[in-house]
């Protein structure tokens, strides 16, 4: 018997209900106590593609929602079946809508448990409602694996009633029943796995990781977004479009991404804590108004969503490859800070923590993230979200008092003066006797245009300062994390925080030992403290979801030694398994071996 611990994957094409198959079982699952992560695979269109979802379910804390196998796959036709039936392990299950027409022969393995369903005539037929076959699919997961009958009907019931109202959740019901007692009637359970409610479970919340950030920005005192929608950063529009007036604060959805960051950058001016959100294509256009915003020194957050580019490239498919575009990205020299999270609780901390560097620092601030920490929900305990722990920090804007000091003494208000760390005092518009001229050009102390080669050099010494020296050595960015110890390092960042955490547990039961150092801020880089880590190792596996190497390539800028630095890389669209990273490791230490005999 296997209980609590499965893998379950609903495939079917898109408009065939899997992503709400897996809600109602996420649902059920979470409120018996069981911790939750879903990979999402779906494709850029509304209707007609395959288009999966995998959810995974154990009684322990698990931070990746791609295991190497499947345990159950829930197929909608044939064809999806065809697609997944090499990731299904062995004595595990296909549940199948034999509706059209059964499986061929070759689909057939001696090790793999298969249901049968008539899932679309029984919808058709007995319920007079075909696109009601996915819950006659939860009724028969629910009997196949046990399940609370009554809680699972009631998650159901309440699911549909939110959005559809009564009379389209009784009909969702009638589906549910109709499933389960099918499957009572005419399947006989051959498998292993059952699912049972938890002893005194944790208490946790199941959110998205656009959801997390979203509610962190709001916390982080964001009170003016702007975006144009594009995945996979549209939730957060979505979101805050409903949320954020309820603090005061305003949404824009913008005719197209330039008009987007331009209403931010001047809602920023005016002194509101303000955001826009993107993905590639989105910050292609942004990138020369990130570049006014270092200029003319305005704190703005961007929140970058990557996915697989170039160009349109793969919309809903995750890849790492805007590291180069969120360093570097725009002409002259254009100093930003890059910030990473790795998981669901730091997507809400650095939504604050961005808020607090962007102001303090006077200085775009992007917030890297990716497709699969987006859009994927993640199982984190509640008491990591801790409200009591966050602070508002502003930085240097002056006060009505101070500046009027400022004027009593004859002096006049300089919006850029030059100062020790860089940062100048700043006033917010409507203030008596804090105006100043906020521009593209470079300019004087007061914000005057010139073009003089003393004051040029000053006031970019100046920019360059304040990351590079203050922020840089602040303790304020987030700092990198090393988990465990061995000769054998990984570096990576995002969502690889997953897969990695898991392969790492996995090479401890094989008596292998590695460390870890997660990158949290990617610019302005820790170069020493990666150095000293990389010297601790005798070999450190770079992990990126990109073609080339891009973040192995950043740090081997500054670390001479780049025999130590290997690869791994994957840019097919789909992310990392731990077994991926565990089968690398191996080859490591295998190679070592050799080398040693």
């Amino acid at each position: 018997m296997i209980k609590n611990d499965i893998t379950i994957r609903v495939a079917g094409r898109a408009g065939d209900g899997s992503l709400t198959t897996a809600d109602i079982l996420s649902k059920v699952f979470k409120d018996i106590g069981l911790w939750l992560v879903t990979y999402k695979d779906f494709p850029s269109n509304i209707r007609g593609l395959p288009t999966n979802i995998t959810l995974r379910a154990n009684e322990k804390r698990i931070y990746y929602g791609r295991k190497d196998k499947l345990d159950y796959l829930l197929a909608f036709d044939k064809k999806n079946v065809e697609i997944h039936i090499e990731d299904v392990i062995e004595n595990g299950v296909i549940i199948y809508d034999n509706s059209n027409e059964e499986l061929s022969q070759d689909l057939i393995r001696d090790y793999i448990h298969y249901y049968s369903i008539p899932m679309q005539s029984i919808a058709k037929n007995q319920l007079g409602l075909e696109v009601i076959k996915n819950i006659i699919a939860v009724g028969v997961i629910t009997y196949l694996l046990k399940m609370d009958y009554e809680k699972t009907k009631e998650i159901i019931y309440n699911h549909f009633l939110k959005t559809k109202g009564d009379k389209i959740a009784s009909k969702n019901i009638e589906a549910f029943d109709a499933g389960y007692n099918y499957a009572k009637e005419n399947i006989k359970k051959v498998d292993e796995y059952i699912i049972e409610e938890v002893k005194n479970p944790e208490k946790t919340y199941f959110i998205m990781g656009n959801e997390a950030l979203a509610f962190g920005a709001i916390v982080g005192g964001c009170r003016f977004y702007a975006s144009y929608p594009i995945t996979p950063a549209s939730e957060v529009l979505e979101i805050l479009s409903k949320e954020l007036p309820k603090y005061g604060g305003v949404v824009v959805q913008a005719e197209d991404e330039i008009a987007s960051i331009n209403f931010a950058i001047g809602a920023a001016y005016a002194g509101v804590r303000a955001m826009t959100g993107t993905s590639g294509p989105g910050i292609s256009l942004k990138t020369e108004t990130i570049g006014l915003a270092v200029m003319n020194e305005t704190p703005l957050v961007i929140y970058l969503a990557q996915r697989a580019g170039p160009s349109t490239g793969l919309p809903t498919k995750v890849e790492q490859s805007d590291i180069y575009h969120a360093i570097f990205g725009g002409h002259g020299d254009a100093p930003r800070i890059v910030i990473a999270p790795g998981n669901v609780k730091e997507m809400f901390e650095f939504a604050v923590l961005a808020f607090n560097l962007a102001e303090k620092y006077q200085t775009p601030v992007i917030l890297l993230a990716d497709q699969v920490l987006a859009q994927n929900k993640y199982t984190i305990p509640i008491d990591e979200i801790n409200l009591k722990k966050v602070k508002i920090e502003r930085g240097k804007i002056l006060t009505q008092k101070e500046l009027d000091e400022i004027i009593s003494r004859g002096g006049k208000y300089l919006r850029y003066k030059i100062t020790d760390d860089g940062i100048s005092p700043r006033t917010i518009p409507g203030m008596e006797g804090g105006i100043f001229t906020a521009n593209s050009n470079e300019h004087e102390e007061d914000g005057y245009t010139t073009e003089h080669p003393k004051k040029r050099g000053e006031m970019l010494e100046k920019r360059l300062r304040k990351i590079y020296k203050t922020a840089k050595y602040s303790g304020d960015l987030p700092e990198n994390l090393i988990f465990g110890s061995g000769e054998i390092g990984i570096i990576g960042f995002g969502f690889t925080y997953g897969p990695i955490m898991e392969a790492m547990e996995r090479l401890k039961n094989e008596n292998i030992d590695v460390q870890f150092l997660q990158l949290r801020t990617l610019w302005p880089l820790d170069e020493e403290g990666i150095k000293s880590f990389i010297d601790s190792c005798e070999k450190v596996i770079v992990v990126e979801q990109n073609a080339q190497g891009q973040l192995a390539n950043v740090i081997k800028m500054f670390y001479p030694n780049h025999d130590k630095i290997e690869s791994l890389r994957k840019y097919d669209g789909i992310g990392f398994t731990p077994k991926d990273i565990v089968d690398k490791v191996k080859e490591i230490v295998r190679v070592s071996s050799s080398l040693l005999t």
